[in-house]
């Protein structure tokens, strides 16, 4: 899968892609939402990795336009700082999948599994 990392944290998303490319997969880094919705206009990735607190355009801003761009695009979010209306709000606009850092360096691996439908979505207790 072609798999958009976007996290304002260089070395969160340079890890993670590593990971993740090592699982099989290409992954692409942006380190901002403005950035992701740049690239978006002219690719459309198999799946993105989204930050939720990100300066500037924030992660639900970045998904809400996705929405708009790409409706059927797997977005996972990644949170180390959202709130629980801010959880909610992702859900409600489709996130596949919300995991917490820095727990997203080592649940990765379930996220794309829920992304190749071999997972049901997290219990409360994953989150």
């Amino acid at each position: 899968m072609d798999i958009m990392i976007v996290d304002d944290e260089p070395q969160v998303a340079e890890v993670l892609a590593k990971s993740v490319n090592r699982q099989g997969h290409r992954t692409t880094v942006v380190h901002s939402g403005e950035e992701a919705l740049r690239l978006l206009r002219s690719w459309s990735p198999d799946a993105m990795f989204l930050d939720v607190s990100m300066p500037g355009m924030n992660g639900l801003d970045v998904m809400a336009e996705v929405r708009r761009l790409h409706p059927s695009l797997a977005v996972v979010v990644i949170t180390g700082h959202a709130t629980p209306d801010e959880i909610e709000d992702v859900k409600r606009l489709g996130a596949v999948d919300v995991i917490a850092k820095p727990a997203a360096l080592t649940h990765y691996h379930r996220a794309l599994e829920r992304l190749h439908g071999t997972k049901p979505y997290p219990m409360a207790e994953d989150l």
